[in-house]
């Protein structure tokens, strides 16, 4: 089974509109990713707006990536959702295209428990042609996978980590602890302003939205975490403030991650800031603030800006 580790980024999915791939931007996502010196590139994810898109888009996304990755780092594909047999046909899409693994959150909308959240994945790893890793989202999903139950899919086969965006460090912590024996089972953060203290716990690798922007900044940061490199650290961890600082928070100190994000992209020239419903559009103030900074907090991470384009 393969052990996944480093910077993993969720990888933005393109779009013309909200219901059309940007095919040639996927592309350049994935040029742009890698060499910023990417571990693995993890589609469909949070970030990537995957609940969020059309079936036809999910397919697509999975084939151009790993057509575009053609192998150099693996691809974990999210088959997040509410019905188990979608999630695994787009685990068989996801094997059939090359990719390495699949990702899945807790399926949502009814009310459930621990147990049969468990029996779901066991379900999924069964039918999965590829490696499964758990995905812990109780912001999105409304449920919290408990330690017991990490440590009781762990035990199967085909499960092989789980990624972490609880935004609770204690509960990381533990994850960290309990596993830190077991070669076959990674665990990854999913919050990167934690990154620093992850690596100290233990992480395996983190699977960071402002990889998508400024992969260099997150691959150099989780390395010198690991090496103990506490000024290099220090200096990387300012620029993750300055993402969340001048690109997430609006003026008010509200969180748009994912439409920020997007917007800061296109400034990049790298593919378009159009997202998908339910996702809100960025206030005029959040727009105005993000074309203003950028620039700083791209030569903060000691990168050239470039041509920053006017938005429309």
């Amino acid at each position: 089974m393969p052990r996944f580790s480093g910077i993993v980024p969720p990888v933005v999915t393109p779009l013309t509109r909200p219901d059309q791939l940007d095919v040639e931007a996927v592309r350049r996502i994935v040029d742009h990713l890698l060499a910023g010196g990417v571990n693995g590139l993890f589609v469909l994810g949070t970030t990537g707006e995957g609940p969020s898109l059309t079936y036809q888009i999910r397919y697509e996304m999975v084939e151009v990536v790993c057509e575009a990755a053609a192998g150099r780092v693996p691809v974990l594909v999210g088959v997040t959702d509410t019905s188990l047999a979608e999630s695994i046909h787009l685990a068989e899409h996801a094997a059939a295209n090359g990719a390495a693994a699949v990702v899945a959150a807790a399926p949502y909308y009814f009310a459930t428990s621990q147990n049969a959240v468990a029996d779901w994945f066991r379900q999924l790893a069964d039918s999965s042609p590829l490696p499964l890793m758990l995905y812990n989202m109780p912001g999105c999903v409304e449920i919290h996978l408990a330690l017991d139950t990490v440590v009781d899919l762990s035990t199967h086969q085909n499960i092989v980590g789980v990624k972490d965006s609880s935004g609770d460090f204690e509960y990381f912590q533990q994850l960290c602890r309990t596993f830190s024996d077991d070669p076959d089972f990674s665990v990854f953060m999913g919050p990167e302003e934690l990154i620093p203290q992850a690596v100290a716990a233990g992480a395996d690798g983190g699977v960071c939205g402002g990889g998508n922007l400024l992969p260099h900044t997150y691959v150099d940061l989780f390395e010198a975490s690991k090496r103990g490199d506490k000024a290099e650290t220090e200096r990387l961890r300012n620029v993750v403030e300055q993402v969340f600082e001048h690109i997430y928070r609006d003026p008010e100190g509200h969180m748009n991650l994912i439409p920020a994000l997007k917007l800061a992209m296109r400034l990049r020239g790298i593919c378009t800031a159009c997202t998908a419903p339910p996702l809100p559009p960025l206030t005029p103030e959040h727009t105005t603030q993000i074309t203003l900074q950028l620039a700083n907090v791209l030569k903060v991470a000691g990168v050239e800006s470039g041509a920053i384009a006017s938005v429309p």
